[in-house]
């Protein structure tokens, strides 16, 4: 009996983090799922290749320069605009923090490892933070339309209650 007890203590660490994660809702709102296709943007390094798509290599060394294995770079681009299918999603703690990190494929022999948030972060993936579509109107575009509809109103071309209700519209935004 104990060493059916001591047997299973030592392997319910092992299955506990061998279990793969189904999906995952990034920092742009996007639920992704094993298997969806993520839409790359531009390269974030000063070459346009992208930095945190890594290439995970076959594991061996490519001939080329001394030292030069297949792991560590990043996506070519080559590749920008296009799209990369997950194949698996993993939870990394990297300085005491939490990471999301796909497994995708490119086509090819090739497998690259995506830092998800952190390509967000830098528009390597779409849609990111800064190209939101709900984002807010400024506020100088929004004072600039409100005086074309009082000149607008001040020449006769609406009327006043047109003025009022549009400038109702472009303050609720």
């Amino acid at each position: 009996m104990k060493k059916i007890l001591l047997t299973a203590a030592l392997f319910v660490p092992l299955f506990a983090l061998a279990q793969d994660i189904k999906e995952y809702k990034a920092t742009n709102g996007v639920t992704y799922h094993i298997n969806d296709t993520v839409h790359l943007g531009k390269g974030s390094n000063s070459n346009g290749s992208f930095m945190f798509v890594q290439d995970r290599g076959l594991g061996f060394t490519l001939p080329g320069p001394p030292g030069r294995t297949a792991g560590g770079r990043g996506l070519p681009k080559d590749l920008a605009n296009g799209g990369v299918i997950i194949r698996s999603i993993k939870k990394t703690t990297e300085n005491n923090l939490e990471k999301y990190v796909f497994m995708v494929y490119a086509g090819g022999p090739l497998r690259f490892t995506l830092f998800i948030d952190d390509a967000i972060s830098v528009c390597e993936v779409t849609p990111c933070k800064q190209s939101s579509a709900g984002s807010p109107v400024p506020v100088a575009s929004v004072a600039d339309e409100i005086k074309k509809l009082k000149q607008l109103m001040d020449s006769g071309a609406i009327t006043k209650e047109e003025y009022e209700s549009r400038k109702k519209k472009l303050l609720d935004q």
